[in-house]
């Protein structure tokens, strides 16, 4: 017969084998991504970023976030003329995609200036045209388009003010966004895009006639109106200018600035991006503001 010294040590052997198996069992695993999940996913970016059929997707990344079953996807295309390059989470069950997943256990003001710095990096690809110092401490990075009545007020206000008032401290990156409500904002994209082939200068002379013309062009003449401005600048070939819009030539150069827009959220012009902090509009002493914060960052 046990004694009760002897009955103790069993149910303490007992519960520590308990214990210990407890913390052995594994978590279930993740569900798996097949292909058939792939191709829903796709499936499903296709039709809500209105790419072509014909467009080839591929989840070019697909990784766990931490010690969770959410993934990180990346998408990406490379067709020339509707390029994609998209990062989505998806939750374990692949029912939902979010362009965010907010982690509690890290700082947000740490996580914000992580996301931000990816942001600026991500803005600064692809060589966009650049007005005032490469080196300068602070980027507006502008998505904006040449028809828009706001856009042509936002470029007046960031060329002929604060550029000017923080010469050597911010420089301004120009993105095309085309909006379709807008006749001609393609095709003038497309010959500012046509024209900065022959140098950066000239796609800047371009974006200024475009914006203190706005009110005079019209959709069915731009080209001859374009073609007659090009004529009169010094040093400017009009002939490779005409061959560079009767092939196309800078369309994909428009639409990756346009695929880089959706992909960080653009939805209306003019956007902006401080060293990555949006400012959507042109408000002025907002944008001083943020000028000023990211100067002391």
């Amino acid at each position: 017969m046990k004694s009760r010294w002897q009955t103790l040590a069993s149910a303490v052997s007992a519960c520590a084998l308990l214990g210990t198996g407890a913390a052995a069992q594994s978590p279930p695993p993740c569900p798996a991504l097949d292909d058939s999940g792939r191709g829903k996913l796709i499936d499903y970016v296709q039709k809500k970023y209105n790419l072509p059929i014909t467009t080839p997707i591929e989840i070019a990344g697909a990784v766990f976030v931490n010690e969770s079953c959410y993934r990180k996807l990346d998408f990406h295309s490379g067709d020339a003329r509707r390029p994609l390059n998209l990062t989505l989470f998806a939750s374990p069950d692949l029912r939902f995609l979010t362009r965010d997943l907010m982690d509690v256990r890290v700082d947000p003001a740490v996580e914000e200036r992580r996301q931000r710095r990816e942001l600026l990096a991500k803005l600064s690809t692809g060589g966009a045209p650049l007005l005032g110092a490469k080196d300068a401490l602070v980027t507006i990075t502008v998505f904006s388009e040449f028809q828009c009545p706001y856009c042509s007020q936002a470029a007046k206000g960031l060329t002929q003010d604060i550029l000017p008032e923080r010469s050597g401290t911010v420089r301004l990156e120009y993105r095309s966004f085309p909006l379709p409500m807008h006749a001609w904002a393609r095709a003038a994209a497309e010959a500012a895009a046509c024209a900065r082939q022959q140098g950066d200068g000239y796609f800047w002379s371009f974006h200024d006639y475009f914006f203190e013309h706005q009110k005079e062009l019209k959709p069915d003449s731009l080209e001859s109106s374009v073609l007659e401005y090009a004529g009169g600048l010094t040093g400017f070939n009009a002939q490779t200018l005409r061959t560079c819009l009767e092939q196309k030539g800078a369309s994909a150069a428009v639409e990756r600035d346009v695929a880089l827009g959706k992909e960080v959220g653009v939805t209306g012009t003019p956007t902006m991006f401080v060293n990555g902090e949006r400012l959507s509009g042109y408000r002025a002493e907002q944008l001083r503001a943020m000028i000023e914060r990211q100067s002391a960052r």
